[in-house]
């Protein structure tokens, strides 16, 4: 078996982790926005001995979901500079012969190969996110099972995947180096503690970095504890907004600040997969790197899950939710009659620019979302409201949520370009980026000693152990009605409902696991229900939750004690490390508050 990711040229392909812990690998994915791939990717292999082989590939039909018309992420094997007789990542099963919208094995051509070394290439075809995770060629008879559990033990079979390397013993072990893993981070290091900061992506910041491309929002530096947020202001970029350059998004001040602490391992790309457990605790954890897939083991003593999907908790046993309890639970005035599984959606931003070249885009219809002069966004950027997934699992349909953001962006260019009453005025509009890493609103939450709600924030009821500040307010999403008729159960369309409040401290027993004794969390994943959810969110609100986070791993550490020990205990400790913060105060400020009247927020920021 070769695993894409690991050839030893992966030309102009991607590769692609967001998803290992649903599809069980790392990937390479034609992301050329309707462009083909012009380097192949390429590998040498060593075949064992003459015979025939046939040729199985691991891939995936993306746009079987909602078309049954060709698909357009296609690709050839080349084997020695031949290409294979099938085309790939039309969907067909080798093990069921159906044409299916998940990953499986498709069966290619047998090939007569001579002992020695042979040459394998990806060819691209159409540059419209063609994917592949494997190949096999095999004298055997038995053909590859399609399911996850059939895949893992095939790799476990081949691959010898039980091997790892331990990477060492640390104070406090962060997963996730969006704003909060940063600021927890940082906020630790800053106070003594020895820090893991382990990271799926190979760039920092997560919703904020110029793979995703989403603005900060919130306040930072505000009371009770006005120091909190000046962490945010060394690491945050300058200008607010969605869907812009590249540039506007800093990438590099974030891994400038985290890279100057001594004090914290720094692992990029690295996806969690699994957790010891030891008397309820977490004791140390497992992580796949994405591109050679190699895996390293690492302990700690308390751990913190930034991931906003709360990966880690779900493998340590803690209890999580996710969509939105029943009004009756809390008494909340804006939940639902009855508790359901929805979730705000995922925005996939994109942008495109008027240049003074005439371009042509592939015409998308025959495999896109129908779109016609009234349902049709004739816009040049995405921005907070095309909004999908939110009738999905946030988790498990992860991929297909993401899928569905780049199909509603190509169709829509598509049209624009092709059909629409005023297409001349985009003959030189040209598609310029299409993210493929999704900006998450909202999945899974984990439950805390004390569950904060909608209550709290509207009548601001006070609590002993306040920490950092949410001002925004609880601003809500659902599927705009027209989109939700034309398109049922796959709206790409919301609208915001907005409900003001005053600044509200968030309790510190929001911050910590109560199943699992020595878990934090930080970010979107902390303790809430789906209606305060809807306020906490916003991004600098999170980072101020990383660094208190950081701060009590520090007490935890120098005190041995546990999360909940400091509530009950050591809270005064953490109430001194907040007045006086762990950022730095003599840089220039840029993080200002950016929130304007018209409905109550930015457009760009929600």
């Amino acid at each position: 078996m070769a695993l894409a990711t690991r050839f030893d040229d992966r030309g102009d392909w991607t590769v692609e982790q967001q998803f290992m812990l649903q599809m069980g690998s790392s990937y390479l994915l034609a992301h050329g926005i309707g462009t083909p791939l012009p380097k192949d990717a390429k590998t040498t292999i060593l075949v064992p001995e003459d015979g025939d082989y046939t040729l199985f590939v691991r891939t995936k039909n993306w746009t079987k979901y909602w078309s049954d018309g060709p698909t357009p992420g296609i690709f050839q094997v080349f084997v020695d500079g031949v290409p294979d007789e099938e085309t790939f990542g039309t969907g067909e099963s080798a093990s069921t012969g159906e044409v299916t919208p998940f990953w499986c094995f498709q069966r290619g051509s047998v090939h007569h190969l001579s002992k020695g070394f042979h040459e394998i290439a990806l060819h691209d075809l159409t540059g419209f996110d063609g994917r592949c995770d494997a190949i096999i060629l095999t004298k055997a008879k038995e053909v590859p099972g399609d399911s996850l559990e059939e895949y893992k033990e095939l790799r476990r079979r081949l691959l010898g995947e039980d091997r790892q390397e331990e990477k060492g013993h640390f104070d406090f072990v962060v997963v996730g180096a969006g704003i909060s893993g940063i600021c927890a981070a940082l906020a630790a290091a800053r106070l003594g503690l020895k820090v893991a900061l382990i990271q799926d992506r190979y760039i920092l910041g997560g919703n904020n970095s110029s793979e995703v491309r989403v603005g900060l929002g919130g306040r930072i530096n505000v009371d009770p504890y006005p120091s909190l947020g000046y962490l945010i202001n060394e690491i945050g970029p300058e200008r607010i907004g969605n869907a812009r350059g590249a540039h506007h998004y800093m990438d590099w001040k974030k891994m400038d600040v985290v890279k100057a602490e001594k004090n914290i391992t720094l692992f990029t790309g690295y996806t969690v997969v699994s957790a010891d457990m030891e008397d309820g605790k977490i004791t140390g954890i497992t992580a796949v790197e994405a591109t050679a897939q190699n895996r390293i083991h690492l302990t700690g003593y308390t751990f913190s899950d930034c991931t906003g999907d709360a990966y880690l908790a779900v493998m340590a046993g803690a209890e999580t939710r996710m969509g939105r309890e029943a009004r009756s639970e809390y008494n909340e005035k804006i939940a639902p009659e009855v508790a359901d599984d929805y979730t705000m959606g995922a925005s996939l931003q994109w942008y495109c620019e008027d240049w003074n070249t005439p371009c042509s885009f592939p015409d998308a219809i025959d495999w896109g979302l129908s779109l016609d002069e009234i349902t049709v966004e004739p816009v040049h950027r995405a921005n907070w409201y095309w909004e999908v997934g939110m009738h999905d699992d946030q988790v498990a349909e992860a991929e297909k949520i993401r899928d569905y953001g780049m199909y509603v962006a190509y169709s829509t260019f598509s049209y624009c370009k092709n059909h629409y009453s005023a297409k001349e005025n985009w003959e030189c509009t040209h598609l310029v980026w299409v993210s493929h890493v999704a900006g998450k609103r909202e999945s899974r939450r984990i439950m805390g000693d004390y569950v904060m709600t909608e209550n709290d924030l509207i009548r601001r009821i006070p609590h002993e152990d306040a920490t950092c500040t949410t001002t925004w307010r609880i601003d809500q999403h659902y599927p705009m009605k027209e989109n939700e008729d034309r398109y049922p159960g796959e709206t790409w369309i919301s609208v915001g409902r907005l409900t003001p409040i005053d600044p509200y401290p968030i309790p510190y027993r929001c911050f910590y696991s109560k199943d699992v004794p020595n878990l934090f969390m930080a970010g979107r994943d902390i303790s809430v229900t789906h209606v305060a959810f809807g306020s906490i969110r916003v991004m600098r609100t999170c980072g101020m939750m990383g660094e208190v986070v950081g701060m009590a791993a520090s007490i935890c550490s120098k005190r041995r004690v546990l999360p909940r020990d400091i509530y009950t205990t050591y809270f005064e400790d953490l109430k001194a490390l907040m007045r006086k913060g762990t950022g730095r105060t003599d840089l220039p400020y840029t993080q200002f508050y950016h929130q304007v009247d018209r409905v109550g927020h930015q457009a760009e920021d929600r």
